[in-house]
């Protein structure tokens, strides 16, 4: 049983608004991403003098008391564009250690000003960062303990609400380039605007007769194309309830050519499993995670010359090394037979509820199954050479015959898992020569059971 191809979702995340005039300065000090228009130019050889030349008069085309967008940028782009739009962009925040605190979406608040129906809202910079609920409390301690007398308001909104859309079609994927191209790749905030405006009036994805509801928008691309959010002043409504009736959130044309079914947020999950796509809160809690073992620069999370920020100087350090030791891999959990073996060989991880083994681990606690060992699957032990003085020790009466047992070390740490398949953080030199592992789990019978694991290297991953 797969997840849905299609649908809309509404997401349990929470939204904090924050408003002011040092809200870009506040941000950008505390995130992974740009928001000031400065160039870091630390190495001859890290930016080169065409790049230079093109992204060096953002400062002169961004006014950050104003309230411009958002700078997205692409550290793949073989072209460095930094351009400038009123979506949202994916992004994190660290402590001074530079462990990942959470990860976020931060947007353009408000996304539009479609006839002046957000006149108010724009005559300061404002933002919606959207984290996971669980992380909300502490987070709202950390802004505010680093808040100090910077100019700005920082308040939870409750009347604020989250949601997905995501088609897994080629004709949506080919649709939403296009979207992209046409109406989110300015130069110039004064452009950015007037393209967010024409995107709500031309109705190219939304119904324009509820402009005054659509608050934030972005395009996820931590995996290319991967779908898209949006925030709202008030509920979806799919049952004749008080809020946006869910025939009215979308275009006709849009309708006419696309599925807007609406589904659970556990459809999403699964979709994020099936492609390896990490986020926090999937981890247990206590874990102590870097960025980069999070995947932050695969999913285009992170600028690199972007200058000071929290966490900024390890996270700057271990890119510029180039040893990233550990990352978080997708798997597939499945019972060892010869069958499964010979079959996951060849074929990449899938969902599937109905695996047998979700039924093993139904009878194992959550909070027990991350704390199981994962070792590999045949495990190749080679004798060490005798030692001069071991052989010494070996012939005297005195030695002691009791073999030493070599105590066996877990490879890898199940963050979590959704049905048959997980996300673990295996060092990338194992997965490099093995992919095949097992999970030891406690058993009535013979006082333990081994459970398989195939690791997968996403597609869409860099080589």
């Amino acid at each position: 049983m797969r997840f849905p191809n299609v649908g809309l979702a509404q997401l349990s995340k929470s939204l904090i608004r924050i408003r002011g005039p040092d809200a870009t300065k506040f941000l950008n000090g505390l995130i992974t991403s740009r928001l000031l228009p400065n160039i870091v130019k630390k190495k001859q050889h890290t930016i080169s003098e065409s790049e230079e030349s093109r992204n060096m008069n953002l400062a002169e085309i961004i006014d950050v008391s104003q309230n411009y967008g958002l700078i997205h940028e692409d550290i793949y782009d073989p072209d460095s564009n930094i351009n400038i739009s009123r979506d949202g962009i994916n992004s994190m925040i660290l402590n001074s250690k530079g462990r990942v605190v959470t990860d976020c979406f931060l947007y353009a608040d408000p996304f539009h000003n479609l006839d002046g129906v957000f006149e108010k809202e724009m005559e300061l910079p404002g933002f919606v960062l959207e984290v996971d609920s669980l992380i909300q409390l502490q987070l709202m301690m950390l802004l505010k303990l680093h808040k100090l007398s910077a100019k700005v308001d920082i308040a939870p909104d409750k009347g604020l609400h989250s949601y997905y859309y995501y088609n897994d079609t080629v004709e949506f994927d080919q649709w939403l380039e296009e979207v992209q191209y046409k109406y989110f790749k300015a130069q110039d905030p004064v452009t950015a605007l007037q393209d967010a405006n024409s995107f709500i009036k031309d109705e190219i994805f939304f119904n324009k007769n509820i402009a005054g509801n659509i608050l934030a928008f972005a395009i996820d691309n931590r995996i290319p194309n991967f779908g898209v959010k949006f925030v709202t002043n008030q509920p979806i409504s799919t049952n004749n309830e008080e809020g946006i009736p869910v025939e009215s959130v979308f275009s006709d044309s849009f309708k006419e050519q696309f599925d807007t079914t609406t589904i659970g947020e556990d459809g999403v999950t699964k979709r994020r499993f099936q492609n390896g796509l990490f986020e926090t809160q999937d981890a247990p809690k206590g874990t102590s995670l870097l960025p980069f073992e999070c995947n932050l620069d695969y999913i285009n999370g992170l600028s690199l010359d972007k200058g000071c920020y929290v966490g900024q100087e390890l996270t700057i350090r271990s890119f510029n090394n180039g040893v990233i030791r550990k990352r978080i891999f997708p798997v597939q959990f499945f019972e060892i037979t010869n069958e499964n073996l010979e079959y996951l060989v060849d074929h990449p991880i899938e969902l599937d509820s109905l695996d047998p083994i979700v039924n093993v681990f139904a009878s194992i606690p959550e909070s027990t199954v991350t704390k199981l060992e994962i070792t590999p699957f045949e495990e190749k032990s080679e004798p060490e050479p005798e030692k001069p003085e071991q052989a010494a020790a070996a012939a005297s009466p005195f030695a002691s015959t009791r073999t030493v047992r070599k105590r066996k070390t877990s490879v890898g740490k199940l963050m979590s898992r959704q049905d048959n398949l997980g996300l673990v953080l295996f060092p990338v030199a194992d997965v490099e020569k093995n992919q095949f592992y097992k999970l030891e789990v406690p058993s009535l019978q013979d006082g333990h059971k081994y459970i398989g694991i195939k690791v997968s290297i996403p597609d869409w991953w860099p080589e």
